[in-house]
């Protein structure tokens, strides 16, 4: 892909034809007006689907970023103009690029003010030099200095990945490939799974109603079990997304900005960074093994096991889906498509509402759907 351009950086120019041309996969631009961008690192992101774009590809797509069917955010447009690359040359026909671009007039210089606004209306948030933070260096005891101006700041989403930790052993511990998460887990969910089912073919284990009254647990009853374990996970899961990776901490609190950057912050800023997409098995151990230790104290093990496997598998679902819903290209009109994007939504326009990342059952009692756009 083509170097991208800074808002203070003299924009090249292209004929008709030229961007006609680029209209693959591998080399996929569009229109903005006369504005050109080469959206080609974009289209395995994008929450339509990469076929949505290159149906459009060398066309004007103003339309479709004004909508119907979807009117896209300021946040959607701010991130367009990382892959902004020229302008467009309407009069020309066959006329050799080079030329054109020469003949070109470009104003000469800009007032101070009008490069700061134009910085941050086009999302030279990628500009080393002008950004809130320097991008040269780690972010994670950065960004706790940046006070009221953290939380516009990491809801302005870029494309690049992010520097945490000078040290690369800790910097190495915050990234995960998607695969590993079943790796680690699934041989433990299969363990249980067979141990639970055994443990209840004893007929040992009873839930008691009161303390005077109880009911066998059978065998056959595991895969209810299972399942209820899955639904309760993502009762789990909304609470954690909303109440912790989505907590507002106080401006003066250097720490607790800290802390909200480096749980869920980071993945706000740079919602594509394909290796934080999961959570660290390290990490993750030790969240499963509270649950764990938690639900051994309140239910008889056969019982208290069978939960928490299907919750741990629920949690396995959970990081697979939420990495799809980043990287994948479901078929439109498929459950999975309509998840991408309400998700996307969330990352965009509504970061106070969408929690729910398998479902979206629990932001109903709540109150926190995404509300529909009407035209």
């Amino acid at each position: 892909m083509k170097n991208k351009m800074s808002p203070s950086v003299s924009p090249r120019f292209f004929s008709e034809k030229e961007v006609a041309k680029h209209c693959t996969k591998d080399s996929c631009w569009v229109l903005l007006g006369t504005r050109v961008y080469d959206v080609t690192g974009f289209l395995r992101m994008h929450p339509g689907g990469e076929a949505l774009i290159l149906r459009r590809s060398g066309k004007d797509i103003s339309g479709e970023i004004e909508g119907p069917p979807h009117r896209h955010s300021e946040n959607a447009r701010r991130w367009m103009e990382q892959y902004y690359i020229g302008e467009l040359d309407r009069d020309s026909t066959d006329e050799d690029t080079e030329t054109l671009r020469q003949r070109k007039k470009i104003p000469e210089s800009t007032t101070e003010e009008e490069e700061e606004t134009s910085a941050i209306n086009k999302c030279s948030k990628v500009d080393e030099e002008t950004d809130l933070v320097d991008w040269r260096k780690p972010l994670a005891w950065q960004v706790g200095y940046l006070g009221e101006k953290y939380d516009t700041w990491v809801h302005q989403p870029v494309d690049r990945p992010i520097r945490l930790f000078g040290n690369d052993f800790f910097e190495a511990n915050t990234k995960t490939s998607w695969y590993m998460v079943p790796i680690v887990w699934m041989p433990l969910v299969i363990y249980l799974s067979w141990y639970c089912y055994a443990l209840l073919a004893q007929e040992r284990t009873r839930l008691f109603i009161t303390s005077d009254y109880s009911i066998l647990v059978h065998k056959y009853s595991f895969p209810f079990i299972f399942m209820l374990g899955m639904f309760l996970w993502s009762f789990i899961e909304y609470c954690i997304h909303r109440f912790v990776f989505h907590m507002r901490p106080p401006a003066h609190n250097y720490y607790l900005i800290t802390l909200h950057f480096l749980l869920h912050g980071q993945h706000h800023k740079s919602p594509f960074d394909g290796s934080r997409l999961v959570f660290p098995p390290s990490l993750a151990a030790i969240v499963v093994g509270a649950f764990y230790l938690i639900l051994m104290q309140l239910m008889s093990e056969g019982l208290g096991t069978s939960l928490f496997v299907g919750g741990l598998c629920g949690y396995v679902v959970y990081d697979m889906i939420h990495y799809y819903l980043h990287y994948g290209s479901p078929r439109k009109g498929s459950y999975l498509y309509g998840l991408k994007a309400y998700h996307v939504k969330h990352h965009f326009e509504h970061q106070r509402a969408g929690f729910g990342i398998t479902t979206t059952f629990w932001d109903h009692p709540f109150n926190t759907v995404i509300p529909e756009q009407t035209f």
